[in-house]
């Protein structure tokens, strides 16, 4: 039967559902673990309490989302470990679910509710979820988290920090879904809720975990031993859930089992088993602080003696088919009876209706305030510097390519032209000395016994060598004064000094490799001057002719057969055979070798000594280039990952914004349409829609409230997932 109500939830449901599952992508997406290597290097883009505040914002909307959905009415149990909290909800349930509820003391909620297949369902507060199909292997895994997870906090506690699961080890067990076969929770539409144990070490996230059903739970149920019921301790963490919860059932859980010792010895049933109205007095008139008095003379708070291990007992035996009993001590019918009137009334079924569209308002109003963090909106900030600084980056190799494509040796033009303008310079000088020494050397020679080969290499060779160092030192002063500018003797167009000092590197930083490498010894060759004696004049004596001799016989006999020249020639030999003629013959020659020589040497010196300036110089500025190159490209790599990594967060974020606006929307007009319903219309039939009509209507709007008609006044006790009345029966 379609009710108001559950045409309610269904447009609920679709109010909610398209903002869902952006929640989810986006706080999977910001909380994504990054690769190892430089990324993971960097500081993530969101903080992780960011992140943890995302994931649990998502959870606790898609658990209202599925609460409403399923029409589902929480009931969530308090009280200290071993209190009886299990042993309730096999009562309530009519199921044996100790089995699945009492589980290692892990620090997290445990959600019971019906089903035909047993399942567990664990969600972590990561988001991500695990199933189980049997009670032995969730058992398995529980402890093992539950041994990591004590080590996790033992390590924060050494670290002087408070424990957070939801940053420090977000594997940690967030809630488990329990389904069970339990048939009186599927006629109430009740999903027990067991919170961890009150005092556990364990503790963690206990206000957050109960403070979010402020608007989401039906009601609050605390069990308490009789032996606790006076501790001032346990009625702190009460005094807590009255301010959370507008009804609250206190069930004192009686030990029928108990004895008391009596004066001759024996053994008497205690006064709790006999008498437990007389142990609720005492409590009420001596330990009940004011705030528990105002709440239940306000009907906010009822207190119901059990002894649950007999009532569990009673409804199990009952449920497989044994003869229905009474339990004989405590008051469970009563507060069966209680729990079911309120779950099934008018004011329960407003509070889900209101509580509903007021949670989802508040989640939704936290999740816009999440948006708008700080840490997010910086991101919008850093993605702009981002930009600058790809584009920065680019520039930078475009100027280290265009450098390293540059025409270095034209670029270094000038500088050779201005070595020889100095070379030329000092070419002068250098000649017209050298023309004095090679003509001294020769007429020293003439004077000596002395071969020409010694003349040659003992004398000119030397003379020769001596006036190349004297030009290359002369190049090497003229090439230190011309690179010593910040360009180093190199002429650049404007673009690329440009690239230069984007870069910041000056070319002057590298003149110095280059003139370490300059030696003026290096370019001095010791070049032999060449004579042709061919053709020299030698005088031919009478001897000559009576032996006919000729020039060409007397000059080998001279200088030998191939002109070298190594035997030594007498002074007066030399005087004989040459003569003047002879002396003019070799001078002319040596001239010839002169004329030319200084400039061929001046422009291979400075060849050299710019050559050998500029091949360090610009292996050193190039290696510095593929350097800049390789780290340019890791950084620019680095900024587009950055980038890529934050456009999917920005681009997810801008679209969850356009969601949950649109969300804010729908649930506005739900509000707007639904909670100024008259109670009592929430139950009532809805007219089946003329299927033309159904088809044109958006599932996702809600029809408009039915106008007032005279209906019964007597309130339906309809449960939330029944869709009509039922009668008024136990959960």
């Amino acid at each position: 039967m379609k009710t108001l109500l559950s045409q309610f939830c269904d447009d609920f449901s679709a109010a909610l559902a398209p903002l869902l599952p952006r929640l989810k992508e986006f706080a999977d997406r910001i909380g994504q673990e990054r690769p190892a290597g430089a990324a993971a290097a960097r500081p993530a883009p969101v903080p992780r309490e960011q992140v943890a505040d995302f994931r649990e914002v998502s959870l606790r909307l898609r658990a209202l989302a599925d609460k409403v959905a399923e029409q589902q009415a929480y009931v969530l149990i308090f009280g200290p470990l071993k209190s009886g909290k299990s042993t309730l909800m096999n009562a309530i349930s009519g199921s044996y679910v100790s089995e699945v509820t009492a589980l290692p003391a892990y620090p997290c909620m445990v959600y019971v509710r019906h089903a035909p297949k047993l399942e567990f369902l664990v969600t972590r507060y990561s988001g991500e979820t695990q199933t189980f199909g049997s009670s032995s292997s969730m058992r398995m895994q529980i402890g093992r988290d539950h041994g990591e997870l004590a080590e996790r906090i033992r390590a924060e506690e050494r670290s002087g920090r408070d424990f957070d699961p939801a940053l420090h080890f977000p594997a940690a067990i967030r809630r488990i879904d329990v389904k069970v076969s339990a048939p009186d929770l599927a006629e109430s539409g009740a999903v027990l809720v067991d919170t961890p144990g009150l005092y556990s070490r364990m503790k963690f996230g206990y206000d957050r975990m109960t403070r979010e059903f402020r608007d989401a739970a039906a009601c609050a149920i605390f069990v308490v031993k009789t032996d606790n019921l006076f501790l001032e301790q346990v009625f702190d963490e009460f005094n807590d859930l009255l301010q959370l919860f507008s009804r609250i059932f206190l069930v004192v859980n009686l030990d029928g089992n108990k004895r008391d010792l009596k004066p001759d010895g024996t053994l008497a049933p205690s006064l709790e088993r006999e008498d437990p109205v007389r142990v609720i007095e005492a409590f009420e008139t001596l330990s009940m602080t004011s705030p528990l008095k105002g709440a239940i003379e306000s009907g906010r708070l009822r207190i119901y003696p059990v002894d649950l291990l007999q009532a569990a007992s009673e409804r199990l035996r009952t449920r497989q088919g044994g003869q229905e009993a009474r339990a004989e001590r405590g008051d469970f019918e009563s507060f069966i009876q209680d729990l079911s009137d309120y779950l099934s009334s008018t004011d329960y079924l407003v509070a889900f209706l209101g509580d509903s569209l007021r949670q989802a308002d508040l989640l939704l109003s936290e999740t816009q305030r999440l948006c708008r963090h700080h840490a997010l909106r910086s991101l919008l900030v850093k993605t702009e510097d981002l930009e600058r600084e790809k584009r920065h980056q680019q520039q930078l190799l475009g100027a280290v390519d265009r450098l390293a494509g540059e025409d270095w040796t034209a670029a270094f033009g000038a500088l050779g032209r201005r070595l020889m303008e100095s070379g030329q310079a000092a070419q002068g000088s250098l000649e017209d000395r050298a023309r004095r020494g090679i003509d001294n050397a020769l007429r020293a020679w003439f004077q000596s016994d002395r071969s020409l080969a010694a003349l040659i290499d003992g004398e000119l060779t030397p003379l020769l060598v001596g006036y190349q160092n004297e030009l290359a030192t002369e190049l090497q002063q003229s090439l230190r004064q011309a690179v010593g500018n910040s360009q180093a003797g190199a002429v650049l167009p404007n673009e690329r000094l440009g690239d230069l000092e984007r870069l910041r590197l000056s070319l002057a930083d590298f003149a110095a490799e280059g003139l370490v490498a300059v030696s003026p010894r290096a370019t001095v060759k010791a070049e032999r001057p060449t004579i042709d004696v061919s053709e020299l004049p030698v005088r031919r004596t009478l001897w000559d002719w009576l032996f006919f001799r000729s020039q060409a016989a007397v000059r080998r006999r001279l200088f030998g057969a191939a002109g070298a020249g190594e035997q030594p020639i007498p002074r007066h030999v030399k005087e004989q055979r040459l003569g003047e003629a002879g002396l003019r013959y070799l001078s002319d020659r040596l001239e010839d070798h002169l004329s030319g020589w200084f400039t061929a040497q001046t422009q291979r010196i400075c060849a050299q000594l710019g050559a050998d300036y500029r091949r360090p110089l610009l292996a050193a500025l190039l290696g510095r280039l593929e350097a800049r190159r390789i780290e340019s490209r890791l950084e620019l790599e680095s900024t587009e990952q950055q980038l890529a990594e934050l456009a999917q967060i920005t681009g997810a974020l801008r679209e969850l914004e356009r969601e949950l606006e649109a969300g804010e929307q729908r649930i506005a007009q739900l509000s707007e349409r639904y909670q100024a319903t008259d109670p009592r219309e929430l139950v009532r039939e809805l007219q089946p829609v003329p299927r033309r009509e159904a088809s044109e209507s958006h599932a996702a709007v809600p029809p408009e409230a039915p106008a007032e008609r005279e209906i019964d006044p007597t309130p339906a006790r309809t449960r939330p997932g029944a869709g009509g009345e039922v009668d008024q029966g136990e959960i």
